[in-house]
């Protein structure tokens, strides 16, 4: 008998470890990193998702003559806004397309301005210069960075005829120039 209950013992014993151990959780010896976080371009619909943002109203100091310009929606008017500095090497490699946008959308019910960010303005005035540059262009202050968040460059914001903010654009590449262009004549047309 008492060889019997130890049998009967090690059986319990053996099937209570087997228990034991599939309760215990496993721990995975090398932990997968996180991977890395990855610049975003083209255009960002991130900015304050599921809210409708009014275009925000802005002023600066003009380039070429000192005079403040001012923006503030007028119904019915849409808005092109371009962020650029002169030394920004992508941006000077996309000024021919922007420069381009920038007339094709400057029309009567179509505002467009260049947005010098972190530059000085003899730097932004020989750069518009240089580029031949028709629209308005203003030296960016501390308010106008605040309410469009600092933009990365070269970045593209498009404000529709209602006064909201209808898309916006972030570290503008070549191969996104067409789909900037579609939108902001999607939008404009509107």
């Amino acid at each position: 008998m008492t060889k019997c209950l130890k049998l009967y013992a090690l059986v319990v014993l053996g099937w209570a470890s087997q228990l034991v151990a599939s309760e215990t959780p496993k721990v995975d010896p090398k932990p997968t990193p996180a991977p890395a976080p990855v610049a975003p371009t083209g255009p960002q619909r991130e900015y304050n998702a599921g809210k409708v943002l009014e275009f925000p109203s802005f002023q600066g100091e003009s380039i070429t003559d000192g005079q403040t310009l001012s923006f503030k929606h007028e119904k019915g008017r849409s808005v092109v806004v371009i962020f650029i500095a002169s030394w920004c090497e992508p941006c000077q490699v996309l000024m021919p397309e922007l420069k381009q946008l920038a007339r094709k959308y400057s029309t009567s019910s179509n505002q467009v301005f260049f947005v010098f960010s972190h530059d000085t303005k003899t730097d932004a005035a020989a750069f518009a210069k240089e580029h031949q540059l028709t629209s308005p262009s203003i030296l960016a202050n501390v308010e106008i960075l605040t309410v469009f968040k600092n933009p990365e460059l070269p970045s593209v914001y498009v404000g529709d005829k209602w006064g909201y903010m209808a898309d916006r654009y972030i570290k503008i590449q070549k191969d996104s120039v067409a789909t900037l262009d579609d939108t902001i004549a999607k939008i404009t047309a509107l």
